[in-house]
C-alpha cells in the first residue's frame, strides 16, 4: 500500500482542533510487526495488509476520551533495521508509547525488550507504556508465547495485550483507549494550565506547506521528520513553563 499525498491548506476544522487538548503517542517496534496496520485499524477501523515505510509517519485525528474530544497525534516510527539507533526524539516528544512485536518473530520480541529497557533509562516512571503482541491469528507460526509478553509487561510495569489486527481484535481498541486515557491523566498530574501553543505559533507539523493525506473519519497523515518533533517538544516545554509561571 502506498500513500498518495496532496498539498492542502489549514482548514477551519484544523484550526479549531488547535484549541482541543492534545495527546501524542509514539508507536515503536521492529520492521514488519504491523505498526502501521495497528495504527490505521484503530483510527479508521480499516485494515491495510502489506505496507512498508522507511520514514516516520504522523497520524492526526480527533477522538473522544471520557466524553471529551481530544486531538490525538500518533507517530508510526519506522522500524527499518538499517537504522539501529533508539528513537530518542520521538520518545521525548510523546506523552505515551505503544511497543508492538509479532508473535511470529522472536527478533521483534527481543527488539521490544530492548526498547523497554531504553525507555526506562530515558524516561523512568514518567511515560505510560503499553506492550502489544500482534498477529495472534498466526498461531501456527508462533515463536513468542503469550506468557513471555505478559511477564515482560509485568516486570516493566506496563499493560499488555495480544491482538490480531487482521481479525480486528477488540483488545486493540481497548489498548489504545487505555493508553490515551493514562497519558491524559499523566498530563493532568503535571498541573499545568491549558495553553494553546498551536494558536500562537502556528502548526509546525502538517501546516500550510505540508503534504497530507486525508484519512477516514476526518484525520490526516503526514510524513514526519525529527526536526519537526524537536520544534514541537521545545514549544511543549515552553508551554509548560509559561503555564506554571502563570499559576
Amino acid at each position: 500500500m502506498q500513500f498518495h499525498f496532496v498539498v492542502k491548506g489549514m482548514k477551519t476544522e484544523d484550526r479549531n482542533s488547535a484549541n482541543l487538548p492534545k495527546v501524542r503517542i509514539a508507536v515503536l517496534g521492529r520492521i514488519n510487526v504491523g505498526k502501521s496496520a495497528v495504527t490505521v485499524r484503530y483510527l479508521t477501523r480499516r485494515y491495510i495488509g502489506e505496507y512498508r515505510s522507511n520514514t516516520d509517519l504522523l497520524y492526526r485525528q480527533t477522538v473522544t476520551i471520557n466524553n471529551t474530544p481530544v486531538e490525538v497525534e500518533i507517530i508510526d516510527v519506522s522500524g527499518d533495521s538499517r537504522d539501529a539507533s533508539f528513537p530518542t526524539e520521538q520518545v521525548q516528544w510523546a506523552d505515551g508509547c505503544l511497543i508492538v512485536y509479532s508473535i511470529t518473530d522472536k527478533k521483534s520480541f527481543n527488539y521490544a525488550m530492548d526498547t523497554l529497557d531504553n525507555l526506562q533509562k530515558l524516561r523512568p516512571n514518567s511515560l505510560p507504556v503499553t506492550l502489544m503482541a500482534n498477529k495472534a491469528d498466526l498461531e501456527h507460526l508462533r515463536e513468542v508465547m503469550k506468557d513471555e509478553g505478559r511477564s515482560a509487561a509485568l516486570q516493566n510495569g506496563c499493560s499488555f495485550f495480544e491482538v490480531s489486527v487482521a481479525e480486528n481484535s477488540e483488545d486493540l481498541y481497548t489498548a489504545f483507549e487505555m493508553l490515551l486515557n493514562e497519558s491524559r491523566c499523566q498530563q493532568g498530574n503535571n498541573k499545568t494550565r491549558k495553553f494553546s501553543v498551536s494558536k500562537m505559533f502556528g502548526t509546525l507539523i502538517g501546516g500550510g506547506n505540508s503534504k497530507e493525506q486525508k484519512m477516514a473519519q476526518g484525520g490526516t497523515v503526514v510524513v514526519c521528520h525529527k526536526s519537526d518533533l524537536h520544534k514541537t517538544r521545545v514549544l511543549k516545554r515552553r508551554q509548560n513553563f509559561t503555564a506554571t509561571a502563570s499559576l
